[in-house]
């Protein structure tokens, strides 16, 4: 009887019922219904009012939480929408528009500038993005809301006559009733999630978060990091326009622009760092507050800045995971205990790992015979064929200078298909930086870089990835405030067969590739030792298993030619010998092509068919491990004579 590898595995191919199921949801839902059914008319009021702010909040969780980008424009953007809104709908001192067509032109307006902004900024740092987004919130103070016919200027009418827009009737609803509109209001809100809940649970909204947390490592899982850039101020844009309309609604009468100025644009930032980076209940929440609370405590003249404030500094102390984080760790623990206590059940299995004697221990991993078959079987289904022969790399006389320093002189170096090869070499002797031109983060000055045959010099890294080749860094980039399982399937994105829209869409084949994808990823955890952790964030891990998590997410996004930058840096010897274990076990069982920078010496020569050294920004010697261990001038300028390596060979003595 095959075994069941994927026992514990909780897909999320069904994401708006597994996010509806937890308590908190459920509970968050039963106050919602129950504050519009019995609250007094004006905490209904205050509620309402919130809503739009929240569907804005969820937007600003895109961008902030999730692309950790930054802008101090929401408020103009969201005002500007509402007021638009209002007077393209208006019959007096209006443009008279059907609803739904005002509607769509300013989520329009709203969306276009938004993606704008994201295109003219794109190689901005983060500081100038910051200012820019501030002088754009001034210049629509001073442009748009002053406009008498829009906001209603500064007597809030056009000329002193006010300005009413009555509710629109949609499906023949009364909108006019305060309790009815708040229903109608939390089902706009309700659509906002669906989609935005089946968009974070997709490969994208997992690239989102790739992304954000740092562009190179998106790139080499063939993540475009500029798209993705764009897509979340476009997102941003359009949530900002859905927020304003259903505003125009609310405020028949367009509200004071006073209260939608630079300083609400500041505090606004408040409900993404306060709620966390992946939290939308706690958006929700977080924007009630801001609104309820005013009016709860208005009996003693404490305003809304205040109180925005306070929850903006705790936001900070509380890190990236915000509330949100802190209440997934109470359901974390409801469901599996103490984290202490799962910690410690957990590391047994790094315990075994530990227990390595060294490199020619091949039992290093915990898998029965029949258990890693059924795991490198799902893997075979999901990897793209390998090629049997040729050349997986060649680079051809690269060169590279930084000002007066030459950092490449004309390395040149070749990886046979279904080789693992070892790059080695002093400090200072390029093996950075003929890997970044490899991975096509550096372009060289001279030279060529071949993938597979093909001349990919001139292509981005994301491209390159997409051509079957994928690499780790040697300062771990996982994302700390995910779980592992989210960390390894989040470079899925390129591999997954299926549009973004189909995931928003709900259609069932985007899911059953998503669980595909959680499939191959379970699978490579299980060979790597890290599937016990699949529901525990990374930032509670030790650095083995972080590590581990990283090589994870790398076969998942489909490697021909997988890249590994010191994997063994920061372990100790033990951890050492038993991830160079694992790695030549992967390449043997999968027919990967492998190239590793590492300064581990005696680990490359025990582990690779063939060796480069480096020195000097050109190769001294290339050869296989047993004649780069006898090599008289790499003994002399690099391993010295005291390398303890025996292949057939005596080694060198003093």
């Amino acid at each position: 009887m095959a075994p069941d590898i994927f026992e514990g595995l909780e897909t999320k191919s069904r994401p708006v019922v597994r996010a509806m199921s937890s308590p908190a949801s459920l509970v968050l839902t039963g106050l919602l219904v129950a504050w519009g059914l019995w609250m007094a008319d004006y905490r209904v009021f205050g509620l309402t009012a919130a809503i739009p702010v929240a569907i804005l909040g969820l937007g600003l969780l895109v961008l902030q939480g999730w692309a950790r980008e930054i802008s101090l424009a929401s408020a103009g953007v969201f005002a500007s929408a509402m007021y638009y809104a209002n007077w393209l709908d208006r019959d007096d001192q209006g443009k008279g528009l059907p609803w739904i067509v005002a509607a769509l032109i300013a989520v329009a307006i709203a969306t276009a500038f938004m993606a704008g902004l994201a295109l003219v900024s794109g190689r901005l740092p983060t500081i100038y993005l910051v200012i820019l987004t501030l002088g754009l919130q001034v210049t629509i103070e001073k442009t748009i809301y002053p406009i008498g016919y829009l906001s209603g200027g500064v007597s809030g009418g056009n000329g002193g006559a006010p300005l009413v827009n009555p509710r629109p009737e949609p499906l023949g609803l009364d909108l006019v009733d305060d309790r009815i509109f708040y229903f109608f209001a939390l089902a706009w809100l309700a659509v906002v999630l669906v989609l935005l809940i089946r968009l974070r649970r997709s490969p994208a909204g997992l690239a989102f978060l790739v992304v954000g947390s740092n562009r190179q490592s998106a790139a080499a899982l063939g993540i475009p990091p500029v798209r993705f850039r764009v897509l979340a101020f476009t997102l941003a844009g359009f949530l900002a326009g859905v927020g304003g309309v259903l505003g125009s609604m609310f405020y028949v009468t367009p509200p004071l622009f006073l209260g939608w100025d630079v300083e609400t644009s500041l505090l606004l930032l408040c409900i993404p760092v306060l709620a966390g980076v992946d939290s939308m209940a706690a958006v929700i929440v977080v924007a009630a507050y801001l609104y309820v609370m005013p009016i709860e405590l208005e009996r003693w003249d404490i305003e809304q800045s205040f109180i925005a404030s306070v929850a903006l500094g705790f936001g900070a102390l509380f890190g990236a995971r915000g509330v949100g984080g802190r209440m997934q760790d109470l359901e974390r623990r409801r469901r599996y205990g103490k984290r202490r206590q799962r910690t410690r059940r957990k590391r047994l299995a790094t315990a075994v790992l530990r227990e390595s004697a060294g490199l020619a221990d091949e039992n290093a991993g915990v898998l029965s015979p029949a258990e890693r078959s059924a795991c490198l079987e799902v893997l075979e289904r999901w990897l793209p064929p390998r090629p049997e022969s040729g050349t997986a790399l060649r680079t051809t006389d690269v060169r590279l200078a930084f000002g007066p320093i030459r950092a490449l002189t004309g390395a040149s170096i070749e990886v046979p298909v279904g080789q693992m090869v070892g790059l080695i070499g002093p400090n200072g002797a390029g093996k950075t930086t003929l890997f970044d031109v490899v991975s096509g983060f550096t372009a060289p000055d001279s030279g060529t870089v071949e993938l597979f045959g093909r001349d990919v010099t001139r292509t981005s890294a994301w491209d390159r990835s997409r051509l079957g080749m994928t690499r780790t860094f040697q300062n771990t980039r996982v994302i700390p405030e995910l779980t592992a399982g989210d960390n390894i399937c989040g470079g899925a994105w390129a591999a997954v067969r299926a549009r973004t829209a189909s995931f928003v869409a709900g259609r069932p084949s985007a899911w059953a590739a998503l669980r595909e994808a959680e499939e191959a990823g379970y699978a490579a955890a299980r060979l790597l030792d890290v599937h016990t952790y699949w529901d525990e964030r990374v930032g509670t891990l030790e650095f083995s298993a972080r590590r581990r998590v990283e090589i994870a997410r790398a076969l998942v996004a489909g490697p021909r030619l997988l890249l590994l930058d010191e994997p063994a840096a920061g372990l100790d010897p033990a951890s050492s010998s038993a991830m160079f274990s694992l790695i030549r076990r992967l390449h043997s069982d999968l027919g990967l092509s492998v190239l590793i920078v590492e300064h581990y010496v005696k680990a490359v020569l025990d582990s690779c068919d063939s060796v480069h050294v480096l020195a000097e920004g050109r190769v001294l010697a290339t050869g296989t491990p047993a004649e780069i261990a006898a090599n008289t001038e790499v003994q002399q300028r690099y391993l010295g004579t005291r390398l303890d390596y025996l292949d057939g060979l005596e080694p060198a003595r003093d």
